[in-house]
């Protein structure tokens, strides 16, 4: 029996039963992907492109979803991009989702449903960081980051055996960190080190359009001079990022997500450029890529739902 299957055994085997049929959604900038749990079974995910016309479009596009299953479902889990007060649930800012800033998400969709359905909504990237504690790279750990890698640049803190969220719901925002005063002022890490700039980089260096690379593809041609100078100047500001968390809050472990993160060759060069900061020999923090990506956000909002939605908050996950 696969590990996440095992884990929701043993839950419903307490007393924490996990609904019957759980619909999670998880909401990016270009795509929403969702899927069904039925009885801590996942199935087969679905994308549509995230209408951001409006915000009844956006609802209308998740209603769809929901009246369109041949089952009844019995709760809506959302992971989110941005800040998100999880006792108002409310979604402060909904990153580049402009019509959702404010919002009400699952309160306001059960206007467009037939029947209401329970719903949580969770911040993306904690998200991420509960499907890595639940069944990832970080079942065994109570204390650990999560830096997530794609458009934007975001992050985690599961510290103490919980989420850290703050008092603002801010906490956690690793891509809001300021890397590089003297050169760069006020820019923040997201500005050095999201996948745009490293296509724009190399759109720079090689007098091409941006939208002509993928920048996943560069860790392809390490061997160019110019490619692996672009690659490592890259690479050098992701370092700086995980030594500035590791001061900070001593993790047992870095979880990196993200799709350029799944590269093979981005852990040996992390690891190296690690090596040139003086002080990192002082620190035994383990680096590790997420075991969890394409899914981490739907697995996340599930469980968040389980756990959260009877008003179980800051549960430690187990």
């Amino acid at each position: 029996m696969h590990r996440f299957d095992l884990l929701i055994k043993d839950r419903l085997d307490s007393d924490m039963t996990p609904k019957k049929r759980i619909l999670a959604f998880e909401i990016g900038t270009f795509f929403t992907r969702y899927v069904v749990f039925e009885n801590g079974r996942m199935g087969i995910p679905g994308t549509i492109a995230t209408p951001t016309d409006d915000i009844e479009s956006f609802y209308q596009a998740l209603a769809h979803i929901v009246k369109r299953q041949r089952q009844p479902i019995d709760g809506i889990a959302m992971s989110v991009p941005g800040f998100i007060d999880v006792d108002k649930q409310i979604a402060v800012t909904a990153g580049a989702l402009g019509m959702l800033h404010g919002r009400e998400i699952g309160k306001e969709l059960q206007e467009y449903l037939d029947q209401p359905v329970p719903t949580w909504m969770e911040n993306d990237a904690n998200c991420a960081a509960m499907a890595e504690k639940l069944s990832g790279n970080a079942v065994k750990l109570d204390d650990f980051a999560l830096i997530t890698i794609d458009s934007g640049v975001g992050g985690a803190l599961f510290l103490d055996g919980k989420i850290r969220r703050g008092k603002d719901w801010r906490a956690g925002e690793l891509g809001m960190m300021i890397p590089n005063y003297e050169k760069g002022g006020f820019l923040t890490m997201q500005n050095y080190l999201s996948t745009i700039v490293l296509a724009e980089r190399y759109a720079e260096e090689f007098d091409v359009p941006v939208g002509s690379i993928v920048p996943a593809t560069l860790f392809h041609r390490l061997d160019e001079p110019r490619v692996r100078k672009i690659v490592d100047q890259w690479i050098d500001y992701l370092a700086i990022g995980i030594f500035n968390i590791v001061v900070v809050a001593d993790p047992e472990c870095v979880l990196l997500g993200g799709g350029i993160c799944r590269e093979q060759q981005l852990l040996p060069l992390v690891n190296e450029a690690l090596k040139k900061i003086q002080s990192w020999s002082s620190f035994r923090t383990v680096i590790k890529r997420c075991r969890h990506s394409n899914n981490a956000g739907l697995i996340g909002a599930y469980y968040a739902f389980e756990t959260e939605i009877d008003g179980l908050t800051d549960v430690p996950i187990r």
